[in-house]
């Protein structure tokens, strides 16, 4: 079952009035474009040549211009013959004005070199970081939306390792880290799966295993020109950001021969390694009279992002010692020390075509992230009276590529472009091992009131640490696969007119086309070697490796056999011990050889695995209208129908099962199940610009936007545990997600004021998905369709529902780019970036209790009560939003010398929900300070050293009725790096 045939019927309507509208408007503009002229040029920085992209060109008097795009280049078109003054200006520059002569039906080519303010006598230079800031500044203020704008000389001046990072100094951008390397972001309070990223207008696929979000850790940000976050959409671009959507942009080749080489080494103090290296180049120039251009980039990197990481779990009990005070009482703990040798390596080419009037671009971007360590965990389990070590050694790989083919035509009338584009992404673990060894009865009892209420660090000394009583208890190898690919189709058209001198804007039509396939795959096999049934496996590993020295007939391995003399005394700063370690040649040798008698774990290899097909049609429609030169007036709409059908299995926790001869599992039931939805969604948009003077905007913007549901969401996954205590269950009614934003933005921009944004935003989010659990109880009708035959009892199904409450997310940004150069002296090489968000979030989280109510009128005979489901709420803010995000960068900029000392700083962020507050966790308020150094050399080169997270701050997370006793904690310690750069232009 495909789309509906009114669906169908709304695309063939749609691409139909799309040509007729082009058409039609094309006509109405002719009657003004006779005879009109057309203007060609560029802008660029008077010495150096570099282009300044955001510049303002603008035939003064009229409302006839045209922003420099990235390659510093513009076009104006329906300009009347006669005598104009041309008006240009550059934040951070002299404005410029020049007198032209305009002949009909000609094309003036007008090329433009601007002089920095800051010159003073023969002091001409203007530093890369310096025209960093000025170009972000200059594109966002041509923006025709609400955007934060990263160029590509303001990501080389801060210690970003990757895209996630320097996304994340942007205002209302938060990040999440992994080993201290951010890797996705949340933008203004939403979750990273609520965003969309691009790279030069075209989708990049997600590896994650259940949502839409994209790991970013996987670009490096020197292979890219800029970063662009729109955070109000515009009907022509993809509606499904609720948070934003942020464009990755490519290089496009230079009119010279372009050269850029850096090598860089660094060091991590956690594991105080020097091992760590990174290596990116970009070289391109145009051919041909300039009309092809060729650039090609690579980067290869490899970093150390150790980790010690520590959790903890708690029970809240009456405390004796204190009037029964309710106190926290340590219940476990968990000691983790996580070794990874990180490594990227990535490549992208642009090639682009000018031919008469217009371009064709084909790029290709490719990016591969390898993750290969191992995990030593120490583990204490108070409640169960068990002390537990394992190891893990793991390897993961993980690469996206996406490649791209547009065509843009200008025929004077219209203009109109096209674009074909393929993503692929896979995320692969071929072979992840796992080892532990238990020790039972494992505390001394006799000390155990000595702990009740003390500190974590006061539980691992009251443990045995019994090496004759711990012994291998289980092994297990698991594989696992994501992949994921999809395939697009767009065309634009866009038709300018003029409505007399004071009225001009254009509309723009289009219509796109997505197909996405998906699939996630988990095989998993394990072994148990601790008592019973185990016998003939140990005897077997013991007959194999007679070097370990084992026996055979023992009934237990113990942990000395195995044991590694591997230590570190700054393990979790030496608060913690990281107790005995395993040899992983000596493990690695045992799950080989135990590999065909092991058994096929049914819940792990099965009750995640799902395939699905989606499709998307997209079309709208969109105007701009300038009244003058201080109105801009933006209307539009979108139109979006889907199509989703996602395969999965339904099973039953039943005994793992043995392996057959070819290392499959034999005699698996399961069931296959499938679902299929459908869905249209209308989006209209406003946007509203006013200008009462060259130096201050208001923006205002009306919008909708969506959020599709996570892939496993979609996914019919049904699962029923062995006990039939718990089961996963679909919901094949589950929806889209919908919002309606209201942004403000406020800009004023002056020489020495410098760009000053303050930006007001809320959002009202309906039919949000959410993972719930209720019992399962006769006549049930939260899942009206859940069918789960054989199942006994009253247990607890797990799915997920659309919330019936609205979410709402309210902030307030503030953004302040500047640079001194008005100042005397030495001062004057002073640059200044500041940006503040505040926000809050409210959603009602619905929640299931069972509970016993008595029956009316009461019966003669039992039973008198009977159960029923008891549907309520909880009030919380919503997940990944903090309060408040602050990012400071003060620099210094004198000839060839440039420093950036940068301040992060997050506010905790709600990480598990919980109907009881008290059992709510958070991250602790987050803060860290980086610096950079450059230095010019002769000869092209630059020197540059990068020190990151100077106050060794950690990850920590606590939960509110625990108080000071941290959840989690993960510290990864200083890095630094020290490398040197050739330029060649």
């Amino acid at each position: 079952m495909k789309l509906s045939w009114r669906s169908e019927m709304m695309r063939f309507v749609w691409f139909r009035n799309l040509l007729l509208v082009a058409v039609l408007l094309s006509f109405s503009s002719e009657l003004y474009a006779q005879g009109n002229a057309r203007i060609v040029g560029s802008v660029t920085e008077q010495g150096s040549g570099e282009p300044l992209t955001g510049a303002n060109v603008v035939i003064k008097g009229t409302t006839i211009g045209a922003s420099v795009d990235i390659n510093g280049n513009f076009v104006i078109n329906g300009v009347r013959p006669g005598t104009h003054i041309v008006s240009v200006t550059y934040v951070g520059f002299r404005n410029l004005e020049r007198e032209i002569i305009i002949v009909a039906r000609q094309t003036l080519e007008l090329n433009i070199e601007l002089e920095w303010q800051g010159v003073v006598g023969e002091d001409l230079v203007i530093t890369a970081q310096a025209r960093g800031q000025m170009t972000a500044i200059n594109q966002q203020r041509a923006s025709n939306t609400i955007t934060n704008i990263v160029s590509s000389d303001r990501i080389q001046e801060l210690p970003d390792v990757n895209a996630a990072e320097s996304i994340g100094r942007l205002p209302g951008v938060a990040i999440q880290r992994s080993g201290g390397e951010a890797n996705k972001i949340a933008i203004r309070g939403l979750s990273p799966k609520f965003n969309s990223v691009t790279v030069n207008g075209v989708r990049m696929p997600s590896v994650d295993t259940n949502d839409r979000s994209v790991d970013l850790s996987l670009v490096s940000s020197n292979m890219l020109d800029g970063i662009e976050v729109t955070k109000a959409l515009t009907p022509d671009k993809d509606a499904d950001a609720i948070g934003g959507t942020v464009d990755l942009r490519l290089r496009t080749a230079p009119e010279r021969l372009f050269l850029d080489l850096q090598l860089q080494g660094g060091y991590t103090a956690l594991q105080q390694s020097a091992n760590n290296y990174k290596i990116v180049g970009t070289s391109g120039r145009r051919f041909f009279e300039n009309k092809l251009g060729l650039i090609v980039g690579f980067n290869i990197d490899s970093f150390d992002r150790s980790a010690d990481q520590f959790s903890g779990g708690y029970e809240i009990i009456p405390n004796p010692q204190n009037n029964n005070e309710p106190t926290p009482n340590v219940t476990s703990l968990n000691l983790r020390e996580n070794t990874n040798q990180r490594s990227r390596i990535g490549g992208n080419a642009l090639i682009d075509y000018d031919f008469w009037k217009g371009k064709a671009v084909f790029n290709t971007f490719y990016n591969f992230l390898g993750n290969d360590g191992s995990r030593r965990v120490n583990e204490f389990n108070i409640s169960n009276n068990i002390h537990k070590y394992s190891f893990s050694n793991f390897k993961g790989d993980a690469a996206i590529f996406t490649t791209s083919f547009n065509v843009e035509q200008d025929f004077t009338l219209f203009q109109i472009d096209a674009g074909v584009s393929y993503t692929s992404s896979f995320n692969e673990h071929p072979q992840d091992f796992y080892w532990d060894f238990m020790e039972e009865s494992a505390f001394d009892g006799a000390r155990l009131d000595e702990i009740r209420f003390q500190a974590p660090q006061d539980i691992p000394p009251v443990f045995r640490n019994n090496k004759d009583n711990t012994a291998f208890n289980y092994m297990n190898i698991r594989t696992s696969e994501t992949s994921e690919s999809e395939i697009s189709a767009v065309l634009n058209a866009k038709v300018p007119f003029r409505l007399g001198i004071n009225v001009d804007g254009y509309v723009k039509v289009g219509g796109k086309v997505r197909q996405l396939t998906r699939s996630h795959d988990v095989e998993q096999i394990g072994a148990g070697l601790f008592y019973g049934g185990g016998q003939e496996l140990r005897n077997i590993i013991a007959t194999e490796l007679p070097e370990l020295g084992l026996t055979t007939g023992m009934n237990r391995f113990p942990i000395e056999y195995f044991e590694d003399n591997y230590t570190r005394s700054n393990f979790l700063n030496g608060d913690y011990p990281i107790g005995y370690t395993l040899r992983k040649d000596y493990l690695r040798q045992v799950s080989e050889i135990s590999r065909p008698y092991m058994l096929y774990d049914m819940q792990a290899s099965l009750s995640n695995d799902y395939e699905g097909f989606e499709e998307y049609f997209a079309g709208y429609l969109m105007t701009e209208i300038n009244i003058g030169k201080y109105l801009t007036f933006m209307p539009g709409f979108r139109y979006e129908t889907e199509y989703t059908k996602y395969d999965a299995k339904f099973t039953r926790g039943t005994q793992d099962r043995p392996l057959d001869a070819d290392g499959r599992p034999e005699n698996v039931v399961f069931r296959d199940t499938s679902a299929t939805r459908t869905g249209e969604h209308f989006l209209p948009m406003l946007h509203l610009q006013i200008k009462p003077t060259e130096w201050l905007n208001l923006r205002l913007a009306y919008t909708h936007s969506l959020a599709r549901p996570s892939f496993r969401e979609y996914a019919p996954i049904t699962f029923i545990s062995q006990y039939n205590d718990w089961a996963s269950a679909p919901n094949t009614r589950l929806k889209t997600s919908t919002a309606v934003n209201y942004d403000a933005s406020l800009s004023i921009y002056r020489n020495k004021i410098g760009f000053f944004t303050v930006s007001l935003f809320y959002k009202e989010i309906s039919d949000l998905v959410w993972g719930v659990n209720f019992p399962l109880l006769a006549d049930q009708t939260i899942l009206p369709d859940l069918v789960l035959p054989g199942i006994t009892g009253v247990p607890r199904i797990g799915t997920s529902l659309n919330n019936e409450y609205l979410a709402t997310v309210k902030g307030v940004e503030f953004d302040w780019q500047t640079s001194f150069w008005y100042l005397p002296s030495f001062m004057k090489g002073l640059v200044l970036s500041v940006n503040l968000t505040m926000m809050e979030s409210e959603t009602k989280y619905p929640t299931f209790t069972r509970e016993q109510i008595p029956i009316t009128p009461r019966p003669r005979r039992p039973p008198f009560t009977t159960d029923v489901i008891i549907d309520t709420f909880f009030v919380a803010r919503m997940p990944d939003q903090p309060s408040e995000i602050v990012n400071i960068t003060l620099g210094y900029d004198y000839k060839g010398f440039s420093t950036r000392l940068s301040y992060l700083y997050q506010s905790d962020i709600l990480r598990g929900i919980n109907a009881d507050p008290q059992r709510r966790s958070y991250t602790a308020d987050y803060y860290r300070f980086d610096l950079s150094i450059r230095q010019k050399l002769p000869y092209n080169l630059q020197v540059m050293a990068n020190f990151n997270n100077l106050n060794n701050m950690s990850d920590e997370q606590y939960q509110s009725a625990v108080g000071a006793y941290p959840t989690f904690v993960e510290n990864y310690g200083f890095t630094m790096d020290i490398g040197v750069r050739y330029t060649f232009k």
